[in-house]
């Protein structure tokens, strides 16, 4: 296990190495102390009262070092470590890092206080201490890659099929002879659904409806079948909860670390970061920090790009806590309840077998919000900091119904808080806060009411206009969210309802990150407020709105785009030469054992082929039309895939009733949460369901089109298996009580979060963008092909966000703004996490590796989500010319993400003599990939 390095946090310097900050206690001094430890260093600093603005604005010197022998002009000091509690999921590897945050020991002994008191304001000052924080060691960075619930293993078996026993010759019949003489223009079909409405002339891809005014109704609302057996002991324990909920709860959403192992994992809120100080030796209540740029640290600079490997904000730093002298380590606990898409709620009790009704304090985080708010019921507040307290203002005459304090800490930034007292006591007692010493602030008295804190700047300037939103928005904070959406035509609108509680009587005060101020309708936009931005983690710069409701909207949904990829400019033009390659192709490829191929121990794995062959038998369909060869494709792929829909495969589906979703039994029998890519404690549900989705929905198609005559036998015998798996990643509706809603798209983020029950540092994390919209554009078919228009416009809708979240976050064209200028460069984020943006994968570092896996698989959407702009720069900085050494399935990737440039060059590539099977992954095959590009206009 290694230590990891704790970088210091302004960017003037980068220490290489394990260091750790010794700071003293406050006004306390003794003599140094050894830890014993030679994997840390200690050094002390000097005083940043006030840091100079040269060290505020340097830029990052990767390989720099700090001197570590300590100023001549401090005081020796006692190192004090905090320890945060690794505690874990039952079976989970220990991370390859221990986090060694150091910060000044919390302390309650007064120290003299300076109080200067005038007419609009009454100020406390501690006196200065020998030595301050030194803002840039506190904290902790991750420099390694938290591995946790990913396994070290490629995303397919790179095998030949027909190299390992997997040849069917004997169970295929020889396909009759199709030859073509002629040049045909093939046009993308349009789904045989009866009673759509009239298209426009341009459309070749009909929804089923092109109005759709609630796209959040549920699926279905009955349980799940009867041949997903049920389990009652998931490995995962749920988190207490304060509402006796035995509903589905929420696994891949920003709150889940405070649901898992130690609860003590950081909470990315946007652009709050927020924790539960639960450790033995840290002060105990709710840990609040904003970070700035200054404070990112980033990774070694790599060839080709120039660019840093990851960067990331430190987390931990206590710049202020809210606790309560009630609140301790023995007796005291942390509840949830209402864990929703955008929102959950906390309750905080100073010992709940004394009282579950007084003695407590309610947190709700929502995504974005404006004020960290904490409703208290009988407690003495005390505010921690471990970046210590310069002044506390109390600003006279704020309003008759609340109190107003400035907090200026030593790190120059500049915090408000706001207290209103509970009306429903018989007198209203206002918050009185005095400061004992440089760390720690406490109520001269018990308090019953609304307190709610906000970052004003990080400087001691505070503009007016910043503070004066603040003020007018005070007592307000969000409760919940909910979400409504339509689609009319090309467009898609969505809204999100804040339901708004407190004293207060504006609207709320909200961030909305970049994709959002992008897709704001002209109301929401008019309902910014300029002044006041600050910064998230790893998402660009966020701007406030006060409004009770947002409203989106998304034009150019992908509605018309269907089974084949649409050309630019009109249908593509295929030659008889190709044609008939194309035609010989798919017959050698036919020949494969579609049942055996499939016949895999992990959904993903299987999925795969299976969706691979499902293209195979769409290809003789559409491009082709060669029904007596589709038949025999649609022969093989249906029996292939009844061995997972009579759930008869190696790893049966189960229904989790703990909580509440399908994952394999795999987990059960083994015990460990990481087999099969984590899927068992819900990891990438959205990447392996969706691969069965899409095949599912293309057997539909063709058997609608060509073998069932719309007598719709097969859907009406498979659908509720497909449904299942749709509903386990994303249930529209709370009225579905078997599963949670959305349990992988963010709506907030714009995309969908991969990590399911594991801890995290830097919070949720994604690896690839495409698997993430492939399962969208799956959900889309198969709505189409049932006739489910909301499902269908839903995944329509979800599809036009990821491709303004994914383009401004995930595939990096020049000029983008949102990530720092020195990471730009790598043209992709590779693993995004809320936290942390890290060029890379799990399985590992090679170029084909980061952003193959953001291409695959390659279908009719993926020129919607990647423009070519993107793709342009992506294939000159790392593939143009340097192709020749990769002799795997990764090849046949690059290639046809190729297409959606040049279209030519990709036809020519896998039409080309030299051909390699090996060139193909597990997911994907030759007929299919020429079938695209030729569709995008390589075949003429």
């Amino acid at each position: 296990m290694r230590v990891s390095t704790v970088f210091p946090l302004f960017l003037s310097i980068s220490i290489w190495g394990s260091h750790v900050l010794a700071l003293p206690a406050p006004q306390q001094q003794q003599d140094d102390e050894s830890t014993g430890s030679s994997s840390i260093a200690r050094f002390t600093t000097e005083s940043l009262r006030p840091v100079p603005s040269s060290t505020l604005d340097s830029s990052p010197s990767p390989g720099s070092t700090v001197d570590a022998s300590p100023s001549p002009t401090t005081t020796s000091t006692v190192e004090m470590e905090e320890h945060v509690q690794e505690g874990g999921l039952a079976g989970q590897p220990e991370p390859d890092v221990t986090p060694v945050i150091l910060e000044a020991p919390s302390s309650t002994d007064p120290v003299p206080v300076e109080t200067i008191t005038s007419a609009d304001s009454k100020v406390q000052i501690p006196e200065a201490p020998t030595a301050t924080p030194d803002v840039r060691v506190l904290g902790f960075v991750n420099t390694e890659l938290d591995t946790r619930g990913n396994p070290n293993v490629e995303p397919f078996p790179t095998e030949d099929p027909r190299t390992q026993g997997k040849f069917d010759s004997s169970a295929t019949r020889v396909a009759p002879a199709v030859t073509y003489t002629r040049p045909a223009t093939i046009v993308a079909p349009v789904a045989p659904v009866a009673k759509r409405e009239a298209e426009a002339d341009h459309m070749n891809f009909l929804p089923v409806r092109q109005t759709v005014t609630n796209i959040f109704g549920p699926i279905a609302t009955t349980a799940p079948p009867a041949l997903f057996s049920r389990r009652t002991n998931h490995p995962i324990p749920l988190p207490p909860m304060s509402d006796g909920s035995t509903g589905p709860v929420q696994t891949n959403k920003f709150f889940a670390n405070m649901m898992l192992g130690g609860r003590n994992n950081p909470v990315f809120t946007y652009p709050y970061e927020v924790w539960w100080s639960n450790q033995l030796d840290a002060p105990w209540g709710l840990g609040i920090d904003h970070r700035e740029p200054e404070q990112r640290q980033f990774g070694p600079t790599e060839a080709p790009s120039g660019a840093v490997r990851w960067y990331a904000s430190p987390i931990w730093i206590r710049s202020i806590q809210l606790g309560a002298t009630e609140f301790n380590h023995q007796s005291s606990s942390m509840e949830m309840a209402n864990l929703k898409t955008q929102s959950a709620d906390l309750t905080f009790f100073a010992d709940s077998s004394v009282s579950r009704t007084t003695a407590k304090m309610e947190v709700t985080l929502c995504q974005g919000m404006g004020f960290i708010s904490s409703t208290v019921t009988n407690l003495t507040p005390v505010l921690d900091t471990a970046v210590w307290v310069r002044t506390l203002t109390k600003v006279e005459n704020y309003r008759l119904d609340a109190t107003k304090y400035l907090i200026t800490l030593e790190n120059d930034s500049v915090w408000a808080l706001y207290a209103f007292s509970s009306s429903l006591l018989p007198t209203l007692t206002p918050l009185d806060l005095v400061v004992i010493n440089n760390g720690h602030i406490e109520a001269s008295g018990k308090f019953s009411g609304l307190i709610q804190i906000v970052k004003l700047s990080k400087t001691t300037t505070v503009d007016p206009a910043v503070e004066t939103a603040y003020d007018n928005a005070a007592g307000s904070y969000c409760k919940s969210v909910d979400l409504a959406g339509s689609v009319a035509g090309s467009t898609g609108s969505y809204q999100f309802n804040y339901q708004r509680q407190g004293p207060g009587t504006s609207e709320l005060l909200m961030f909305a990150l970049p994709h959002h101020v992008k897709s704001f309708e002209s109301t929401t936009t008019a309902k910014l407020v300029s002044a006041v931005k600050l910064q998230s983690p790893a998402k660009g710069v966020m701007t406030a709105v006060v409004s009770d409701q947002w409203r989106l909207r998304e034009v150019g949904i992908p509605n018309t785009i269907g089974w084949l990829p649409v050309r630019t400019g009109g249908a593509a033009t295929w030659s008889a030469a190709n044609l008939n390659r194309l035609s010989t192709v798919a017959k050698s490829e036919l020949t494969q054992d579609f049942a055996n191929v499939t016949n895999l121990d992990t959904m993903y794995f299987a999925g795969k082929p299976m969706a691979k062959y499902a293209f195979m038998c769409l290809t003789m369909s559409e491009i082709l039309k060669d029904v007596p060869l589709t038949r025999q494709c649609q022969i093989k792929l249906k029996a292939a895939f009844a061995r997972f829909a009579n759930n008869t495969q190696i790893n049966k589906l189960v229904y989790d009733t703990k909580w509440k979703g399908v994952v394999t039994d795999a987990i059960y029998k083994t015990g460990d949460p990481q087999v099969e890519f984590g899927a068992g404690v819900y990891n990438d549900h959205h990447f392996h369901y969706g691969y069965f989705i899409q095949a599912a929905a293309i057997i539909a198609y063709l058997e609608n089109k060509h073998f069932d005559l719309k007598n719709h036998n097969w859907i009406r015998l498979n659908g509720p298996w497909v449904n299942t798996l749709i509903r386990d990643v994303a249930n529209p509706s709370s009225l579905d009580p078997h599963f949670p809603v959305s349990r992988s798209f963010d709506w907030f983020h714009g995309h969908s979060w991969a990590k399911g029950l594991f801890e995290s540092w830097d919070g949720k994390d994604e690896e690839s963008s495409s698997e993430d919209y492939n399962f969208a554009y799956a959900m889309k078919l198969w709505g189409n092909v049932v006739g489910d228009a909301a499902m269908e416009a839903r995944g329509n809708l979800m599809l036009a966000i990821m491709k303004n979240s994914m383009n401004e976050y995930m595939l990096l064209s020049s000029g983008n703004t949102n990530h720092p200028a020195n990471f730009v460069g790598n043209k992709l984020s590779g693993i995004l996490f809320e936290n942390k943006v890290e060029h890379t994968t799990y399985f590992g570092h090679l170029p084909q590796y980061i952003h193959g896996v953001h291409m695959l698989p390659l279908t009719a959407i993926s020129p919607y989500i990647r423009g070519q702009t993107f793709v342009t720069e992506e294939w000159n900085l790392y593939f143009r010319g340097k192709t020749g050494a990769i002799d795997d399935g990764w090849k046949g990737i690059l290639y046809a993400n190729l297409a959606l440039i040049d279209a030519k060059g990709t036809f020519a590539f896998f039409n080309s003599t030299g051909w390699k099977a090996k060139w193909l992954d597990g997911g994907a095959s030759r007929s299919w990939y020429m079938a695209f590009s030729g569709s995008l206009g390589g075949a003429a």
